[in-house]
């Protein structure tokens, strides 16, 4: 469990994962790294305390919460996503998430270009 958001990405995800090529995200306080092939996009994201996102829609997108906890507000209904949970995002629903702690995602859509890499 993350106690501290002074904890640095290293103490947090394996060398493997922090080799991966980063998504841009015009969000502050956000990190991506993504792994995919012709079908799909993988990112492991970091969220630190106090992100939010606001609505916006896009393609298919599920993960899972690995530490700390999201609450997702999707088409007017809101859910809090904590460790160990799953979530789902249909295609072009309206959806925005808050981070009230640092929080690591797996994310996973079926558009292999969603997110653009850092050059």
């Amino acid at each position: 469990m993350v106690e501290s958001s002074s904890n640095s990405l290293s103490d947090l995800l394996p060398p493997e994962i922090l080799t991966l090529p980063k998504v841009e995200i015009p969000v502050d306080g956000v990190t991506g790294f993504c792994l995919r092939d012709d079908e799909k996009q993988v990112v492991f994201f970091v969220f630190e305390e106090g992100v939010s996102f606001p609505d916006h829609s896009h393609c298919d997108q599920r993960g899972m919460v690995i530490v700390g906890e999201m609450t997702m507000e999707i088409n007017g209904e809101t859910n809090l996503y904590q460790a160990g949970e799953k979530y789902e995002v249909p295609e072009g629903a309206v959806h925005r998430a808050n981070f009230s702690e640092r929080t690591i995602l797996i994310d996973m859509s079926d558009a292999p270009n969603r997110y653009t890499m850092s050059v």
